[in-house]
């Protein structure tokens, strides 16, 4: 499992690579507004280059390193992108998490990720 970040890439083809890769919703943000995906990745960043990133990755780590690297926001979500992803879960097990979600579903993975 392993997910290349690139510039010239659109937005949909991020977040579709990124669901086929890992199971997960990429949610990506141009300011506070999420992105239709027709907008390419290298006009939402501050800079240039690419990023390669596996499924041992932390939740949060991508979020940050994703942030740090090229400034772009980021969140994950579910499958179904009903809730978001815990920042413990690594991102190969995002299918993990149930679909349609509850808080009990979420406490019951995150007292498993945090043990």
């Amino acid at each position: 499992m392993q997910i290349k970040v690139d510039g010239r890439l659109l937005v949909s083809t991020l977040c579709e690579r990124f669901k086929a890769e890992f199971g997960g919703t990429l949610r990506v943000y141009n300011g506070n507004k999420r992105c239709t995906g027709s907008e390419k990745v290298a006009d939402l960043v501050k800079t240039t280059g690419s990023y390669e990133c596996r499924g041992s990755k932390t939740v949060a780590g991508f979020i940050k390193d994703l942030q740090e690297q090229f400034g772009l926001k980021v969140k994950i979500g579910s499958g179904d992108d009903w809730v978001l992803a815990l920042d413990e879960m690594t991102l190969a097990k995002l299918p993990d998490i149930p679909k349609n979600a509850t808080k009990k579903d979420m406490e019951e993975l995150k007292s498993k990720y945090s043990k």
